[in-house]
């Protein structure tokens, strides 16, 4: 054989293994679907793209392949063939489970909604997941639902709000034990993976944080969302406490403010926004604060999430917020918030005279007196 052909070969046989490697399969049995059915599939492909794929449903059966990279959060929905007959999003015939590499079998009668869909290991540890929190979930959720229905009522019913507010508390707590037992028990698993993501990385603390993370495998860092992850916790470490910071942004007057023009004195760095209900609560608690502290060297400088001049200018007169006011107007793009890893508000940290974070997160109707400590 010629020598560079056998070259060429073994270069390009890694890709080809890797791809192999990555295939998936999708055998399903779905014996009552009736005819003119299809089913589709929702994914994230090798190279982390959402991707869709489906399959006519011949004889009561189906059959998808492709390949994935890493498991992923997938969905099968049953449908009709003619589009224009495709039910509304909201009462499609679907189910959720994981997808990776390897082998699935989906078993069912006439809905896939009501199916059987095991396969990989991923696979295994949503059921498992599902198993321990159904039936918790379920009766937050309905809690949730009376809550909404009360508070939202032309007259409010604050008994009954509070008597559902410590309904729920318990069930929450659950919930949360069973999160991080699962979470705990499975730090090789992209189900405890993605559960982390989506339920322990609104605020990030580093130092609570780093109990989630560090126990994580390799394999499933090495994922598309374990890569995010791994990113937004290095952008939280900027702003733990012991940290230097520093930036420079447009205040409410035009003009350009940068942080350590402050030096010297306490300084509340606050997160916030005109549409944050929550944030918007805190103001009367930090207005407090600050008529308290403004004469032994403090100040607080607010950062304002919003996209519109108008609505922010008009929540800070509304508000009567008297301290320093910057925004770029760019939202959860704003460059401050991108630096920090800012997804969820309202955040704050307080500094130092030298520029060091002390504490973070202070709020309710106490904070004056817990800045109060702080400040010497």
């Amino acid at each position: 054989m010629n020598i560079k052909i056998i070259i060429i070969a073994l270069l390009l046989l890694p890709a080809s293994f890797c791809l192999a490697q990555d295939k998936f399969e999708i055998s399903g049995q779905l014996s009552q679907a009736g005819k003119d059915k299809m089913v589709m599939l929702s994914y994230k492909n090798s190279e982390g793209k959402d991707t869709k794929d489906s399959a006519l449903v011949k004889n009561g059966k189906f059959l998808i392949s492709g390949t994935t990279a890493f498991g992923n959060k997938a969905y099968l929905t049953l449908m009709p063939v003619k589009k224009d007959t495709i039910r509304r999003v909201g009462q499609s015939d679907y189910q959720e489970f994981y997808l990776e590499k390897g082998m699935y079998k989906v078993t069912g009668t006439d809905s896939l909604a009501k199916a059987s869909i095991t396969g990989a290991q991923a696979q295994k540890d949503f059921l498992l997941w599902k198993s321990k929190s159904q039936a918790l979930l379920a009766q937050f959720r309905e809690i949730t639902q009376r809550f909404t229905k009360v508070y939202y009522a032309k007259v409010k019913d604050t008994v009954t709000i509070k008597k559902i507010q410590a309904e729920a508390r318990p069930v929450h707590a659950k919930i949360e034990a069973a999160l991080d037992s699962f979470i705990f028990s499975h730090p090789d698993s992209y189900v405890a993976l993605d559960l982390i993501a989506s339920e322990k990385t609104a605020v990030i603390d580093p130092q609570v944080f780093g109990a989630y993370y560090n126990p994580l495998s390799k394999r499933v860092l090495a994922s598309f969302t374990g890569q995010k992850l791994t990113a937004k916790f290095e952008k939280a470490k900027k702003i733990s406490i012991g940290k230097t910071v520093d930036f420079t942004q447009t205040d409410d007057k035009g003009n350009e403010f940068k942080l350590s023009s402050l030096k010297g004195k306490y300084v509340l760095v606050d997160f916030w926004a005109s549409w944050c209900v929550p944030c918007r609560a805190e103001n009367p608690h930090l207005l407090k604060a600050y008529n308290q502290l403004k004469d032994k060297g403090f100040e607080i400088v607010g950062i304002s999430l919003d996209e519109t001049k108008a609505a922010w200018l008009n929540a800070v007169k509304h508000d009567g917020m008297p301290w320093i006011q910057v925004s770029d107007l760019k939202g959860f793009k704003s460059e401050i918030a991108v630096q920090y890893g800012i997804s969820a508000i309202p955040q704050n940290f307080l500094i130092d005279p030298q520029g060091v974070i002390i504490a973070k997160n202070l709020r309710g109707e106490d904070v004056n007196e817990q800045l109060a400590k702080l400040i010497r």
